[in-house]
């Protein structure tokens, strides 16, 4: 049994590193879409679009702390409520399956909507705000909170 966990232990912490685009701390700078010049200024590229991850510019940036740890916070918030949504999921077919249809009825549909309304909703908003193009509006962009 242990192994299993192991395995999934280490399977996680694989797609974390490649979620971050950091193993062991270490970011990976095998592409980046900013060029610098002989004083630091750096400008991004026309076009090009990170595939994977962090971009390794951020690292040194002046506002690296600030960019990751939202980014963490936020990536943090979305699995977690998947997680916990999974959970809820799995307890309402338990439910069901079983023949608990009080339970069903009275726990599981309330807390998925509760779930949803809730949580579910500030993750839409966190996502729609990665996916919205802000440049030159930047004073539009809403916040999370």
């Amino acid at each position: 049994m242990c192994r299993y966990m192991f395995i999934l232990l280490g399977f996680f912490s694989t797609f974390c590193g490649f979620m971050y685009n950091d193993f062991a701390s270490i970011p990976l700078g095998y592409s980046t879409c900013y060029t610098t010049d002989e004083r630091g200024n750096a400008e991004q590229d026309d076009g090009c679009v990170h595939t994977i991850g962090i971009d390794p510019a951020w690292y040194l940036s002046e506002k690296e702390l600030p960019f990751i740890n939202g980014f963490n916070m936020k990536a943090a918030v979305i699995f977690g409520v998947a997680h916990m949504t999974l959970g809820i999921i799995i307890k309402g077919v338990n439910a069901a399956n079983f023949g608990r249809w009080a339970e069903f009825l009275f726990e599981f549909i309330p807390q998925l909507v509760i779930m949803l309304a809730m949580f579910g909703y500030m993750d839409l908003l966190i996502v729609l705000k990665w996916l919205t193009d802000y440049s030159g509006h930047e004073h539009q962009a809403p916040s999370i909170i």
